[in-house]
């Protein structure tokens, strides 16, 4: 198959998501493409030992290559993070395998309804999430937020969150805690203490070893009042 070839047959597929050099689609147990684009995928599949859990595939548009992609959990994840990628050369039959597993910022999918036939039935799940999305401004730098840690740092600036493929607003801990319950409140402390009658332990031991001296006066905090030593002769 010719490049010119190639990109007429990826040019027609009905779906997928589009990119200057690159068309991504879903891929399942039973996704049928154009024949050519069958067969060339069949035979890969075949030399590379490629399994199931490459359920993403990235055909260049600019040259004679194609990617198997594994996202876990692509239907589950609202934004699944890539886990490994086997790009393969058409023209050498060379490939190259990239592991993110152990990578704490992972390239991460948005828009996924695109990866979708349009009788998919999850398109709709997908697409409710992605306009939710655009109008809370979260697609304005596309260049940044395909990596995971920059897509949970605008998320928390936000103060948004994803719950399955909803976006919610984060629940302000204080509120969930304490619903209704003003932004300051005011302590009296006067009616917070304990009332106490009688001398604090600690006074009762320097009084019991004659460590406080005639004529010296103190506070004594256990039980909130003042006094000297010579009121206390005899306590």
């Amino acid at each position: 198959m010719t490049l010119a070839e190639y990109q007429a047959s990826v040019e027609n597929l009905p779906y997928g998501k589009r990119l200057p050099t690159a068309i991504y689609v879903f891929r399942e147990k039973n996704t049928v493409f154009k024949p050519g684009l069958n067969q060339i995928i069949q035979i890969l599949i075949i030399q590379h030992r490629i399994d199931e859990r490459f359920n993403v595939l990235k055909f260049r548009t600019d040259e004679l290559k194609v990617s198997f992609l594994c996202y876990p959990n692509f239907l589950e994840d609202p934004h699944p993070a890539l886990r490994q990628a086997i790009t393969i050369d058409l023209v050498t039959g060379r490939s190259r395998h990239t592991d993110y597993q152990g990578n704490h910022n992972p390239p991460i999918l948005h828009r996924k309804e695109t990866f979708l036939p349009i009788d998919h039935p999850e398109r709709t799940r997908f697409e409710m999430l992605t306009r939710a999305e655009e109008t809370a401004n979260l697609y304005t730098h596309p260049a940044t937020i395909g990596f995971k840690l920059n897509w949970d740092r605008l998320l928390q600036e936000k103060g948004l969150t994803i719950c399955g493929h909803e976006l919610q607003q984060t629940p302000n801990l204080r509120e969930a805690i304490f619903p209704g319950a003003e932004k300051s409140v005011i302590i009296e402390r006067h009616k917070t203490a304990i009332t106490r009658y009688e001398l604090s332990k600690p006074v009762k031991t320097l009084l019991e070893y004659g460590m406080l001296k005639d004529g010296a006066s103190f506070f004594d905090y256990g039980c909130g009042q003042g006094s000297d030593v010579r009121g206390l002769q005899g306590l």
